[in-house]
């Protein structure tokens, strides 16, 4: 007699099926990676000198505040798109994790070795672009940003294309929008005066380096056994209690 799956169940499947239980915890800690090195490196070099990298190209292109849209739109399609990568299977998936964790973690040393900042231009408009823009401005450094040089937001929304890119479980469709909406979202934090182009390509550089670095031998599989490990020390200690 067939069994029906109960609610539970089928949740628990679909869960699965799009987020294993082995992703989470990498997952889960590349979220809070970054919040470290985000807010720790900002704490750590405020008192200290912000190098402006803006160059005479950088003030030639023009702000245009409706960006703003496509720049908060940028974290629901990293969530989507960090989850979508366990589809690539545990290869592929730990090649990712590898990619973005030293990533991340270049990107912290080189926020304290060269803090970075820029001028912010004065959003005077009341429409609705122009008033989020003015709260994103607020709520990422005021008048005085940092961590600009390599950009994260340039890095990650790349890496997400990265992540799907030949996916045998990701349809077409959804690759080509993956790598025209990370190029978009790069296009936003240059007309948003969010970041400069050296930081655009600096993030987008170390992508593909750690990307290609990873792509020979078993280099990656370092972060699998470690997050492995880990989870096998919670699941005992799960089952002792």
């Amino acid at each position: 007699m067939e069994r029906y799956l109960t609610k539970k169940e089928k949740i628990r499947d679909f869960r699965e099926k799009y987020l294993p239980t082995w992703a989470i915890l990498p997952l889960v800690s590349i979220v809070i990676l970054n919040c470290l090195i985000y807010w720790g490196s900002g704490m750590l070099t405020a008192s200290r000198y912000h190098f402006d990298f803006t160059s005479s190209l950088d003030r030639a292109v023009p702000l245009i505040p409706q960006f703003v849209w496509i720049y908060i739109l940028a974290f629901p399609f990293w969530a989507a798109n960090y989850i979508l990568a366990a589809q690539r299977g545990k290869d592929g998936f730990y090649r990712f994790v590898a990619t973005d964790l030293t990533v991340h973690i270049a990107c912290f040393v080189i926020f304290l070795i060269l803090p970075t900042t820029n001028v912010r231009p004065e959003i005077s408009g009341s429409t609705w672009s122009e008033q989020i823009l003015r709260m994103v401005y607020l709520v990422d450094g005021g008048s005085s940003p940092s961590n600009l040089f390599p950009s994260i937001h340039c890095y990650v929304s790349w890496l997400s294309w990265r992540g799907v890119r030949k996916s045998g479980k990701i349809p077409k469709w959804y690759q080509h929008f993956s790598l025209i909406f990370a190029v978009l979202i790069i296009i936003s934090t240059q007309v948003l005066k969010q970041h400069y182009l050296v930081d655009a390509i600096a993030g987008v550089g170390m992508v593909e380096l750690a990307w290609r670095f990873y792509s020979k031998g078993k280099r990656h599989e370092m972060f699998r056994h470690f997050f492995e490990k880990v989870s096998g020390m919670y699941n005992q200690n799960k089952k002792k209690n």
